[in-house]
């Protein structure tokens, strides 16, 4: 326990004194609570530092999503499962067993961190969103805080995270289930795109993001070696 807490305090002192987080709301009500109350909280996922940016971000009692396979690799367990983070297998959509689980801990008081692209994507666009998070949004009526997090992590610039408001997921009728929660994903993937785009200093002219089915899958190593094969 002395191990976690000493790792906890030296991770929170790197960031606060190396990267200096410059952490923005745009909504004053967000603002005051400062993630107190419980809420589901996304992010865009662009780095590997960001959970732990997020981690040490986020006031009061929280519980970060993480890849079940990461969970498992005996040398993050130890930390991850003393962080309390709760395991989703991403590989398998029909696996249900953390929603039981984060239901539980959200009945405790605590938000949820949650990267709804599910891996890292270093090109500068962003995966499609997957529906978990709306799910659970709509299922517990929490609002969803939407940030966008620049992931520029070196002493010689400040990471900039921009949180906007906090939005609920209302039932609807007349629309089938799983329609409703695709579409309100990837209004919160435009979201989260608009914001990441004000954590970049961009604010005119930004960008478009294509809708996740016409976005090009990230071209990495591992995928033209795929190709390759």
């Amino acid at each position: 326990m002395l191990a976690v807490k000493t790792c906890e305090y030296l991770v929170r002192l790197y960031v606060a004194l190396i990267l200096r987080p410059n952490l923005v709301f745009t909504d004053p009500s967000v603002q005051k609570l400062k993630f107190k109350e419980p809420c589901i909280i996304i992010s865009n996922h662009t780095n590997t530092f960001d959970p732990l940016m997020l981690l040490t971000q986020v006031k009061g009692r929280r519980n970060i999503l993480v890849a079940k396979d990461w969970y498992e690799m005996p040398k993050f367990h130890w930390l991850l499962k003393r962080f309390k983070a709760i395991p989703i297998d991403r590989f398998n959509p029909l696996d249900a067993s953390w929603l039981a689980v984060t239901k539980k801990e959200i009945a405790k008081g605590s938000s949820i961190i949650i990267f709804p692209e599910g891996k890292c994507r270093e090109d500068g666009l962003l995966n499609e969103f997957k529906s978990g998070f709306a799910m659970l949004a709509r299922s517990t009526g929490l609002p969803v805080v939407s940030i966008g997090n620049d992931s520029i992590y070196n002493f010689k610039h400040r990471t900039n995270l921009i949180v906007g408001n906090a939005e609920k997921i209302e039932r609807v009728k007349g629309v089938s289930s799983g329609e409703y929660l695709a579409q309100k994903s990837e209004y919160f993937r435009q979201k989260v795109w608009t914001l990441k785009q004000q954590a970049l200093g961009i604010t005119e002219n930004v960008p478009v993001l294509p809708i996740a089915a016409e976005t090009p899958a990230e071209v990495t190593a591992e995928s033209v070696a795929e190709e390759a094969k």
